[in-house]
């Protein structure tokens, strides 16, 4: 898959480059006996290697099984919360009794890429942010929805064409949502755009699931979601 050995390519190299970066940070911090700061660079080197692990993780689901949606977003979040910290963007999601069945390398990889695509195109003046919500659409399929605030170019064209690999340039930005359109293909689900108000990218994911209230999960905020079990998508 072109588009996906690109990415990976690009990760690679800013992984390089990022590691050389910290090992330069924590040479000074050796020598300025800065504890608070060699452990901040000792987190920062385990978030690094999870996005290793990730990146040489295919988009194409390997092992699907069944997962807990809220708990799949919330391990995404906490791998990648440095990153959300650094571009200044809140991050909240209201997601609970969920079961999904997915691929869970897959799906840290393509959060990774829809989250790396979605900062690029975060808004310069505006609070930043990125939401997610999910419920049950039908009783074999869970929606779940993406969305921030960001500007994006105005075209015509299909996001998820594959020709958006033009965009590539030297920086680890994201190649496009070809790939996050594959991968949910690949775990028998599906990803369309949904139309919003104000500025901004709103993701439908319908993907194979069920409600589950026996997980017993609370989820965090309020629910903006008027979604009801049957409420037609168009994909």
């Amino acid at each position: 898959m072109m588009i996906d050995t690109i990415q990976q390519s690009l990760i690679s190299e800013g992984l390089q480059e990022a590691r050389q970066l910290v090992q330069t940070m924590k040479q000074k911090a050796y020598k300025l006996a800065n504890t608070d700061l060699l452990k901040r660079i000792s987190e920062l080197e385990d978030t690094l290697r999870s996005i290793d692990d990730v990146n040489n993780i295919s988009t194409e689901a390997v092992h699907i099984e069944k997962c807990s949606l809220k708990v799949l977003i919330d391990t995404a979040y906490q791998m990648y919360h440095l990153y959300f910290s650094r571009k200044d963007i809140r991050f909240s999601s209201y997601v609970a009794n969920l079961h999904v069945r997915v691929d869970k390398m897959s799906f840290f990889r393509m959060f990774f890429s829809l989250v790396h695509y979605m900062g690029k195109h975060a808004h310069p003046d505006e609070e930043r942010f990125i939401s997610i919500e999910a419920a049950a659409y039908n009783s074999q399929t869970v929606a779940m929805y993406i969305e921030d605030n960001g500007l994006y170019p105005t075209s015509n064209t299909d996001i998820f064409d594959h020709s958006f690999k033009r965009r590539i340039t030297g920086a680890i930005s994201g190649v496009g949502l070809a790939a996050i359109q594959q991968w949910a293909t690949s775990v028998g689900g599906k990803v369309c755009p949904v139309d919003k108000v104000g500025s901004g990218l709103k993701l439908c994911f319908l993907l194979p699931g069920t409600a589950s209230p026996h997980l017993r999960e609370q989820p965090l905020g309020e629910a903006r979601l008027p979604l009801e079990q049957g409420t037609s998508v168009i994909c």
